[in-house]
């Protein structure tokens, strides 16, 4: 039970990755024996991470059997800052009893469930050393506190309960909410549609829903990333192992490139994710200099699938069309157990309808050719090239399309501390920009500019309830790279950030003493590694150093 009146010296929102590793580096510097942390009025004792999840979850939704991380193990939560830290994932390995077996692997990325479960351990871990973490609370809002602090209001998933929390400082870590096409985010909630983030704790009790049909299901899946190739062989795997009567079931791959494109993991490209990348990105001299870094490596992460998926992929079409071959030569009848993926490439959502509804139902009559598919969602496809449409029904639909990031900007524009930093419910576009840019007086004060015209591109936070094309992609774009040439005269509301992550406020708002810092949602002014787990170790370094010397 807290104590009334109790501040904090630093709250965090979420904890996930990113602010495990802040915690993980609170707690060696406050044990470290050059830290002093005792003298700076900073404890590590008197942190607090609020989590909604009533435990520590790392992407729960993804981890499908035998699918590996995508990066060394070396970029764990530490290594990087500190080898001799004892939250790296060798140690993590040696306490499991597991460290000469992962060596006899031969390989350096684990299998997804191993990494989640080595986070697990290193929260425990964490928390064991005295940090606090409050899981089953959502944070609903921050407001300006007295004694120059921020004020965290946070409900119970359980009871509605709102508890008021005060802190010194602030770290944001929303990690990204699920983002649908605005054409599919219409239906929702639907108990046929599931985002890929939710795809492994729903996709039983999906299947089991549609069980009773026997009849050949149809599935769509929506994206070119990672996540849909995933998706689409584990649904595969599932349904190859079920009966769909006479005909197969089937899986359609449905987005707007021409292919599944490969991700770019070469040696020099993943220099890219490099702390001195991020460095040289940070102070590049202007906006378009950034997005046109952000453009050339995109496919070291966006809307790509590692090779090895690829290979699987297409090794599994292949063998549909050897079995096709040897079917039609033999006459037999084909498989029924087995399960059919199509691409459909060049290919965007028009429209979607809920047949269960009976002016759907009735709206298709006339070009339905198939098995009705009762509570199942119809889907207007169209070609990016000729435009042409064709409308086909599928029992379910699972989005793999990418994580909308700009939650904490809407958070901060709503509250009162907003105003500190010159944000305001109609601050739409804004843009993150470095601190550096900031201009200046004559005698060297910052100026704030926070308002002035931009004749730049602007960067336009998404909102998943307003669809910005009435023809969304099928797969997420960056939204830096994609905004429309009308926003290019309309003014601005600059956001600037420093390059320990903490953003500063306006120059009239200097009494505002508390320091908020952002994690995974500055891509723009810190580079493709931002929401990424490769720099973990290092930004967290950073945030806890910039704490620690501002604390003294």
């Amino acid at each position: 039970m807290e104590a009334q009146g109790h501040i904090y010296d630093l709250i965090g929102l979420g904890f996930g990755p990113a602010n495990l590793a802040i915690a993980g580096a609170i707690v060696e510097k406050w044990e470290g024996p050059s830290a002093g942390g005792q003298d700076c009025g900073f404890s590590a004792n008197n942190v607090l991470f609020i989590e909604k999840q009533l435990e520590f979850q790392w992407h729960p939704g993804m981890l499908l059997p035998n699918t590996r991380m995508q990066i060394s193990f070396l970029k764990d939560l530490a290594t990087l800052r500190s080898p001799q830290s004892p939250l790296t994932f060798l140690s993590y390995l040696h306490a499991e009893g597991r460290l000469l077996q992962f060596i006899n692997r031969g390989s350096f990325t684990p299998t997804r469930r191993e990494y989640f479960d080595y986070l697990s351990w290193a929260a425990r871990s964490v928390e064991a050393k005295g940090i606090k973490v409050q899981y089953g609370e959502e944070v609903v809002s921050i407001s300006d506190g007295e004694d120059h602090t921020v004020e965290i209001h946070s409900r119970d998933v359980k009871t509605g309960a709102i508890s008021v929390r005060r802190t010194r400082n602030l770290v944001i870590s929303p990690g990204g909410s699920p983002k649908l096409p605005p054409t599919i985010s219409l239906l929702c909630p639907h108990p046929r549609i599931i985002h890929s983030s939710r795809y492994a704790t729903s996709v039983d009790q999906l299947l089991d829903s549609l069980s009773p049909t026997r009849r050949p299901l149809r599935i769509a899946v929506i994206g070119s990333g990672q996540s849909a190739a995933e998706v689409t062989l584990d649904l595969h795997s599932r349904l190859s192992s079920t009966s769909g009567g006479d005909q197969p079931h089937e899986i359609d791959m449905i987005f707007r490139k021409g292919s599944l494109k490969p991700s770019d993991d070469s040696p020099f490209a993943n220099e890219i994710f490099d702390p001195d990348t991020t460095d040289a990105i940070f102070t590049l001299p202007s906006r378009h200099d950034r997005e046109n870094v952000l453009k050339e490596y995109k496919n070291t992460n966006y809307s790509v699938v590692n090779p090895r998926t690829i290979d699987t992929m297409y090794e599994v079409m292949y063998d549909q069309k050897l079995e096709e071959a040897i079917v039609r030569r033999k006459g037999e009848e084909a498989a029924r157990s087995a399960a059919r993926i199509n691409m459909r490439p060049h290919t965007t959502l028009y429209s979607a309808d809920d047949l269960s509804q009976p002016d759907a139902a009735d709206s298709s009559a006339a070009t339905a050719t198939e098995t009705p598919r009762g509570e199942g969602i119809r889907l207007t496809l169209r070609n990016v090239f000729t435009q042409a449409q064709s409308s086909r029904d599928y029992d379910a639909v699972v989005c793999a399309t990418g994580y909308d990031r700009t939650a904490w900007l809407r958070m901060l524009a709503s509250s009162d501390i907003g105003k500190h930093f010159g944000l305001h419910l109609s601050s739409d576009p804004v843009q993150l920009v470095p601190s550096t840019e900031m201009p200046k007086h004559t005698d060297g004060s910052l100026f704030d500019v926070l308002n002035a015209p931009e004749t730049e591109p602007t960067w336009r936070p998404a909102s998943p309830a307003t669809p910005t094309s009435p023809s969304p992609p099928s797969t997420p774009t960056s939204s830096a790279l994609s905004q429309s040439r009308v926003l290019d005269q309309l003014p601005v509301t600059k956001l600037h950030i420093t390059r320990q992550y903490c953003l500063v406020p306006t120059l009239g708002a200097t009494e505002f003493k508390p320091r908020i810092y952002l994690q995974g949602c500055t891509e723009a002014t810190h580079g493709l590694s931002e929401s990424l787990l490769s720099i973990l170790g290092v930004r967290a370094g950073l945030v806890v150093d910039d704490l620690w010397k501002n604390s003294q």
